[in-house]
C-alpha cells in the first residue's frame, strides 16, 4: 500500500496527477506541498473537534487534526482511508492554488488568513450560513472535491483512481485520466 501521501509529508505521484485531474491545481504546487499533523504546528491549528477531523491550508502546508494520521483512524492504510483522503485532499489543494495567489512569504499568508477571517466575518454578521462552507473562497476549494465525488460517485473507494492512488500506480492514475478527459472537463 502506498496511499496518497508519503511518511516525508508529500503528495504521492499519483496523488498529484488525480488532484491535478479533478482541481485543476498546478503539479508543481501539488509537488512542494507537505501534509502535517496539527501537533507540528506551534498553533496547533485547526482545532476541529476529533469526531469532525479536518484541515487547514497555510502557504504550501495543510495541517491535518490528528485523527487522520491515526492508524485506529483514517491512518490505518485501508482503501477506504484512501478514498476519504483523496475527497479531503481535492478540497484543501484547492487552497494551495489561492495561497499562491495572495503571494509568498510571511504577508502574502497573513493576506490570505485575513481574506479568510474577513468573509467568515462578514457572512456571520450577516447570518448568511453556512458560515465556513458558504464562503466564496471555500466554495471555490470546493470544486476539485465536487468532482471527485461526482467521478467516484458509483463505485466509491472501488473506482480505479481510487485504486491506482492507493497502490502508488501513477500511470493508472494518468491512463484513466487520458481515456476520460472529456467527462473531466465537464
Amino acid at each position: 500500500m502506498h496511499g496518497p501521501v508519503l511518511p516525508n509529508g508529500a503528495l504521492s505521484e499519483a496523488s498529484v496527477l488525480l488532484l491535478h485531474a479533478v482541481s485543476d491545481v498546478d503539479c508543481d504546487v501539488l509537488r512542494a506541498a507537505r501534509i502535517r499533523p496539527s501537533h507540528a504546528n506551534w498553533l496547533h491549528a485547526p482545532w476541529y473537534p476529533a469526531h469532525r477531523g479536518g484541515a487547514i491550508t497555510v502557504g504550501r502546508t495543510i495541517w491535518f487534526t490528528p485523527g487522520w494520521f491515526d492508524p485506529m483512524g483514517l491512518g490505518d492504510g485501508s482503501l477506504r482511508s484512501t478514498h476519504a483522503w483523496l475527497l479531503h485532499l481535492a478540497h484543501e489543494v484547492g487552497h494551495l492554488a489561492q495561497a499562491r495567489r495572495f503571494g509568498p512569504g510571511l504577508l502574502g499568508k497573513a493576506r490570505y488568513v485575513a481574506a479568510f477571517t474577513r468573509q467568515y466575518a462578514w457572512r456571520a454578521l450577516l447570518l448568511r450560513w453556512p458560515v465556513h462552507d458558504g464562503s466564496p473562497l471555500e466554495q471555490e476549494a470546493e470544486e476539485g472535491r465536487q468532482v471527485l465525488l461526482r467521478i467516484t460517485a458509483e463505485l466509491g473507494e472501488q473506482h480505479p483512481l481510487i485504486l491506482a492512488v492507493h497502490e502508488g500506480d501513477a500511470g493508472g492514475v494518468c491512463q484513466w485520466c487520458t481515456l476520460h478527459a472529456t467527462k473531466l472537463a465537464r
